[in-house]
């Protein structure tokens, strides 16, 4: 009978290392602290995969093995999303998440896709709320802007659609911010099914870090040369990975080929953002509907569903945020 093996001494940090296989409440830790995952205890194939990525965000060696340097990027995370300001007020957010579950748009189906998962509505109408009181960014002013060319902007392409519901984004200002998140809740379900956490289209061939597509609008990095209000976004995100990854992560539970990220630098760590702080590829995502609209196939081929229960909610959610400015 072999003789037991020995339990690694916990490194200098106070944490142990723990690779595929291992289980316990460090393995616990760690699925905390990377959010995406279900925090089971175990160290299987999908927090390996998670891990892998992380390091390669991180620029260490993506080996999957958690030890002092990983555990180190494991812990300045967490303390960055501890410190972290919250994106918006808890009880406004709560107000929100609970207005948007209640919603009529909440059990629409959607043409070939169904229901969407129980965070998605609420996390869109969290990521609009979030836009509509920074009424001074240069991300938010990009996406509220009047419509524009349609060969650029996906408003405009669609300016007939929001027409026959009664929306003109003519007009810079909350209302044509409000459609821009009307028509980003029909864009989810076609490229994602609603889930925050996809990685990239398995049957593309596209590898690279920076056109590697990620997150809820299959949206890649390649997207920042649209509009120079795309770029501070990143280091914004991840000095303040705080994103509504709880409200998003409702319903799902992600698989290895979910967190499988490619390449590396700031494209590696863009796929990492869209999927630990959803808010972050929204924000993403908006500005570039309304300079490179091309990026996305189901905008191009009008697959995407407007719905004036969306704007419904989202009106509401807009008078809640400016009343409690």
């Amino acid at each position: 009978m072999p003789p037991p093996t020995p339990t690694p001494s916990p490194p200098s940090g106070g944490h142990q290392m723990v690779k595929k296989g291992d289980s316990g409440t460090e393995v616990v830790t760690l699925q905390k602290s990377l959010g995406v995952l279900v925090a089971d205890g175990n160290f299987g194939s999908i927090t390996d995969t998670w891990v892998r990525a992380f390091q390669a965000t991180c620029g260490l060696t993506a080996d999957g093995i958690v030890g002092d340097m990983t555990w180190a990027q494991v812990d300045d995370l967490q303390k960055r999303v501890e410190t972290g300001k919250s994106r918006l007020p808890k009880s406004l957010a709560d107000q929100i998440y609970t207005m948007a579950q209640q919603s009529e748009i909440a059990d629409f189906a959607w043409p070939d896709r169904g229901i969407a998962p129980t965070g998605y509505i609420p996390g869109i109408a969290l990521g609009f709320a979030y836009a509509v009181r920074l009424v001074d960014d240069d991300a938010v002013i990009v996406m509220s802007q009047g419509q524009g060319n349609p060969d650029k902007d996906a408003l405009a392409w669609y300016a007939a659609e929001f027409a026959d519901l009664g929306m003109s984004n003519k007009t810079a200002g909350p209302d044509t911010l409000r459609h821009l998140f009307v028509m980003m809740m029909g864009l989810g379900p076609r490229e994602s099914s609603g889930r925050y956490c996809e990685g990239r289209d398995l049957t593309a061939s596209n590898v690279q870090s920076d056109t590697c597509e990620a997150g809820l609008f299959q949206t890649s990095w390649n997207i920042r040369s649209g509009s120079s209000a795309i770029g501070p976004l990143l280091p914004d995100f991840w000095n303040n990975p705080n994103g509504f990854l709880p409200q998003f992560k409702e319903g799902i539970t992600a698989t290895a080929n979910n967190l499988n990220s490619y390449g590396s630098g700031d494209g590696m760590r863009y796929q990492f953002l869209s999927r630990f702080a959803p808010l972050f590829h929204v924000m993403v995502s908006g500005v570039g509907m309304r300079v490179l609209r091309q990026h996305w196939g189901p905008i191009n081929r009008r697959e995407v569903t407007l719905k004036k229960e969306a704007d419904d909610l989202l009106k509401s959610v807009q008078d809640l945020v400016e009343a409690t400015a």
